[in-house]
């Protein structure tokens, strides 16, 4: 293949990975962190983004300041807001009212003595779950969570160095 027929697609190329940089968030110093480092610490941990260079990401967990190597670091999520847990709420207490309210009307001694026990345990089924629909729904909006959205942290970090006071290098990380 002639050198001339290799520009264009070196050019595709980084034009493809440019558009794809520019989908992903942006983390600025301040904004909430969860860190996902298994060989550092056994669970995810949530701060305050501090900065991260070449070689560290460093968080602000707690009023500590943590330090963790960028190859430790499987996943970075940063947090884009809060959500209400009302739907969740909603069919969780709908499943548990509708469970109590049938077996509490379907076992009652008054529907077994005229033997419609599976009549009143469908009609307690109904009240039930509308009961608990609405408790969850509301118990669930009063509860909020984070929007996580994850961020690359094995990014192509590019940085210059002096070598023996002479030279500068261009050194890069890449992980595949």
């Amino acid at each position: 293949m002639r050198p001339t027929t290799l520009l264009p697609l070196v050019a595709l190329i980084g034009a493809g990975s440019g558009i794809a940089a520019q989908d992903s968030v942006r983390i600025a110093p301040g904004n909430r962190v969860r860190v996902t480092a298994p060989k550092i610490s056994g669970t995810r941990i949530v701060g305050t983004y501090d900065h991260m260079d070449a070689d560290t990401l460093v968080v602000q967990v707690g009023g500590r300041t943590r330090s963790f190597p960028r190859t430790a670091v499987t996943r970075l999520d940063v947090s884009t807001g809060q959500k209400g847990n009302a739907g969740t709420g909603a069919l969780y207490g709908a499943l548990f009212g509708a469970g109590i309210g049938a077996l509490a009307l379907g076992t009652s001694a008054v529907c077994a003595d005229e033997g419609i026990g599976g009549t009143c345990a469908l009609v307690g089924a109904g009240g039930g779950g509308v009961a608990g629909l609405l408790i969850g729904a509301l118990l669930g909006s009063a509860s909020k969570s984070d929007r996580w959205q994850a961020v690359p942290v094995t990014a192509a970090p590019v940085s210059f160095l002096r070598w023996d006071n002479r030279r500068w290098l261009l050194g890069a990380s890449i992980r595949f």
